[in-house]
C-alpha cells in the first residue's frame, strides 16, 4: 500500500487585522504541521534540522488591506513596522517588504503603523502596548495640535516611532520618564495601573 501525505505549499501563511490606527500581520510556517499519512510521514517536527522545515518569505504593509483608509489623505506611504518577537523597529515604505525566515510551527507578528508627518522634522507613528501581539488594538484616538495626544487602554510598555526625541511625556497630566532610541526611533514608556483609558501627551 502506498503512503499518502497532505502537502502544504512552501510559503508563509499570513493573517492580517486592522485596528483604528494600525494594522497587524501574523506570518506562520505551517509546512508539515497538518501532514496526513497512511503509514509514515517525513520528519517535520519543530526540532528537525531538515532544510525543508525552513521557509523564507516576506511581509509588507500592503498585506494589510484598507490600510490607506486609516492612514489619512496626507499619508506618504511610509510605515513603522514593529516586530513583536525581536522587539525591532524599522521604517518601511508601503511597497517594500520585510524578509522573514521561519521554522516549522514558528511565527512572527508585526505591528504596522502608518507614519504621520507632523512637520518636516517630526514624523510619528503610535504602536500601542508593544508586549501584546496586537499592540495597536489598545489605541483609541490620535491627534496633534501643539502636542501629540493619544488615548490608549491598558498597562505595560507603550511604544511609538518618533523621528526625534520629545521634551516631555505626560500620562493623565502627570509627567513621566521615557526612553528613546535615536538609532531606530523607538519611543517607550511604562504605563502603570489598571486597564482604563489613559490620556497621553507628548511635547516636542
Amino acid at each position: 500500500m502506498r503512503n499518502f501525505y497532505l502537502i502544504v505549499p512552501d510559503s508563509l501563511l499570513k493573517i492580517w487585522n486592522l485596528n483604528k490606527l494600525t494594522g497587524v500581520i501574523g506570518a506562520f510556517n505551517c509546512q508539515g504541521a497538518r501532514s496526513w499519512l497512511m503509514k509514515e510521514a517525513p520528519d517535520f517536527s519543530p526540532n528537525s534540522t531538515s532544510t525543508a522545515a525552513q521557509i523564507m518569505g516576506h511581509v509588507s504593509p500592503l498585506d494589510v488591506e484598507f490600510l490607506e483608509e486609516i492612514a489619512g489623505k496626507t499619508w506618504n506611504g511610509d510605515c513603522a513596522a514593529y516586530a513583536f518577537n525581536s522587539g525591532s523597529l524599522s521604517r518601511v515604505p508601503k511597497n517594500k517588504t520585510i524578509q522573514v525566515s521561519l521554522g516549522v510551527l514558528e511565527c512572527k507578528i508585526f505591528t504596522i503603523s502608518p507614519i504621520k508627518e507632523i512637520d518636516e522634522k517630526l514624523h510619528f507613528a503610535p504602536l500601542g502596548l508593544i508586549d501584546m501581539y496586537n499592540s495597536g488594538g489598545t489605541i483609541e484616538e490620535f491627534s496633534f495640535k501643539e502636542a501629540i495626544t493619544i488615548k490608549a487602554r491598558g498597562s505595560g510598555r507603550f511604544g511609538a516611532y518618533s523621528s526625534k526625541k520629545p521634551s516631555s511625556f505626560k500620562v493623565d497630566i502627570k509627567e513621566e520618564e521615557f526612553t528613546y532610541n535615536a538609532t531606530d526611533g523607538l519611543l517607550t514608556i511604562n504605563l502603570q495601573g489598571d486597564g482604563n483609558l489613559r490620556d497621553i501627551k507628548i511635547v516636542y
